[in-house]
């Protein structure tokens, strides 16, 4: 067994502690030994558990750790500042999302990465989920011929009242859970982004920032992508719908999926017939060979996690699944959101 990765976790909130923390104590390939929280009671119970280092803020932790990656899981508005000391000292980072609040910031955390040779990761996890995988499995497999538009629908209701709130904190649902959402919109797209629509409302949370948001994208190849997250819809529909040019795939959660479609070898060509309609008919007698059927949303190569490409990027030379340019196209289309029109 190799050395562990020391790892240093910087915040003990919600994702350094219940996502990162307990996600590496489960892990022999990495050790955290150094904790840094504002919150005394936060950074005791961290040492206690641990066995480790506990320190009241960055500063202070950078100044005393051995950790080869520090994970970043402070609080939106702190995110590229923090990433930035962490590189500045030499380390790897591991940052949570949104990796910074603007595109102009993502992109200096990328080129600080570059100047000091080290690994800027950002935690896009669900690019790694069974979800996202088997949707661009059914794309790339051309199962549903040209997929031409997307649309993604992450909803439920919930009346919030945390500090991620308030816009001075860099909160609301675009910058929370818009990342996760975004993330996997672009990765399934086969072209950047070139046009967008948006309109983000503050509906029913306490504070002052956006609790419903809707985005409609496209690019250059003639896809769509019409998005949604939103804390404000009390009943169900659809989470995922792809439209193909021989067939459609509908999925109301990420566990399963339907789908029809039709080989378009099997049918003759669809020729145009001007003149009167015969018999003042609609339609024709095109009949398609539909088949339907209902799939677990599972790829079918099994496939590891975000932890498990880091420990590989840095063990044994592998490539980053999660790219910091990635991200950074994530950042860019969260902005151009907030700008409500970029056509």
């Amino acid at each position: 067994m190799k050395k562990p990765i020391n790892v240093a976790v910087v915040g003990l909130g919600r994702a350094g502690w219940s996502i990162h923390i307990n996600k590496i104590r489960e892990r022999d390939d990495f050790k955290v030994i150094d904790v840094a929280d504002p919150n005394a009671e936060r950074r005791e119970e961290a040492a206690r558990e641990l066995d480790c280092g506990a320190h009241p803020d960055i500063d202070a932790l950078l100044a005393a750790t051995d950790a080869e990656v520090v994970v970043v899981a402070t609080p939106n508005l702190s995110h590229e500042a923090d990433a930035t000391r962490v590189l500045e000292s030499g380390r790897h980072c591991l940052l949570e999302k949104p990796m910074a609040m603007d595109h102009a910031g993502a992109l200096r955390l990328i080129e600080l990465a570059r100047k000091v040779d080290r690994k800027l990761f950002v935690h896009h996890q669900r690019r790694f989920g069974p979800e996202f995988r088997f949707l661009r499995e059914i794309i790339d497999s051309g199962i549903i011929g040209r997929v031409f538009e997307i649309q993604l629908s992450w909803g439920g209701f919930a009346r919030r009242n945390d500090w991620q709130t308030l816009r001075k904190n860099g909160g609301g649902v675009l910058n929370n859970t818009g990342p996760h959402i975004v993330d996997l919109a672009t990765n399934l797209l086969d072209a950047p982004a070139n046009a967008m629509l948006s309109d983000m409302q503050h509906i029913k949370d306490a504070g002052d920032v956006d609790d419903h948001v809707h985005i409609f994208m496209k690019n250059a190849k003639g896809q769509n992508v019409d998005l949604v997250v939103t804390t404000c819809q009390a009943l169900p529909g659809p989470r995922t719908v792809l439209l193909g040019s021989c067939g459609t795939l509908v999925a109301h959660d990420d566990k399963k999926a339907r789908l029809r479609y039709y080989d378009p070898s099997k049918v003759p060509t669809l020729d145009v017939v001007e003149g009167p309609a015969p018999g003042r008919k609609y339609g024709n007698e095109d009949v398609l060979p539909w088949q339907e059927e209902e799939r677990d949303m599972t790829p079918s190569e099994p496939g590891g996690d975000f932890y498990d490409n880091v420990a590989a990027v840095l063990l044994e030379g592998a490539p980053m699944v999660v790219t910091p340019e990635s991200a950074a196209e994530v950042i860019r289309i969260i902005e151009w959101a907030r700008e409500g029109e970029r056509m």
